[in-house]
């Protein structure tokens, strides 16, 4: 991630490139986010797989979320708007 996008694949996505994003919870687990992008890719993220500088983030047994999924939901929101 950068201040100018994201890479997915080997390819840079800007703001315009996001078209959709929505959270959801796991069923009774970890809660997942998806980002729709404008060429049709999907990019699926589940917060219990998240990892930042090497470090497997601890997801909150009732919350089904971490500090690093929180990050991420803020930078692609930020990114849609």
């Amino acid at each position: 991630m950068t201040e100018k996008g994201f890479y997915y694949k080997d390819t840079l996505y800007t703001r315009d490139d996001v078209k959709k994003i929505y959270t959801a919870n796991g069923s009774g687990g970890p809660k997942r986010m998806g980002v729709h992008l404008t060429d049709g890719r999907k990019i699926l993220i589940n917060a219990v797989a998240l990892e930042l500088n090497g470090v497997k983030a601890k997801t909150g047994f009732f919350s089904g979320t971490n500090e690093v999924f929180e990050g991420l939901r803020a930078y692609f929101e930020g990114l849609s708007t």
